[in-house]
């Protein structure tokens, strides 16, 4: 009878995870997030340790007060799926 037991290699997916296509991945995401959102908004690069990671932001008051009333990072993240 087969084994249903898996075994994760976690040092060759954290290369994975961190390595530049993937990062470069998430910088393409997130900017396109950001340009979606508008004037005001900021894309933020932020590596991890073990993943690649960005995040998009507020950089104005005008943008925080547009976050606030309309949501236009949640309807941008709609935008960018693939």
């Amino acid at each position: 009878m087969p084994s249903n037991d898996v075994r994760v290699n976690l040092r060759s997916l954290n290369a994975i995870m961190t390595s530049p296509p993937a990062q470069a991945l998430v910088d393409a995401i997130g900017r396109q997030m950001a340009a979606t959102a508008g004037e005001g908004f900021e894309y933020v690069r932020r590596p991890h340790r073990w993943t690649a990671r960005g995040y998009v932001q507020t950089a104005t008051a005008r943008a925080r007060r547009r976050q606030a009333r309309d949501a236009v990072l949640e309807r941008a993240v709609g935008a960018v799926r693939r």
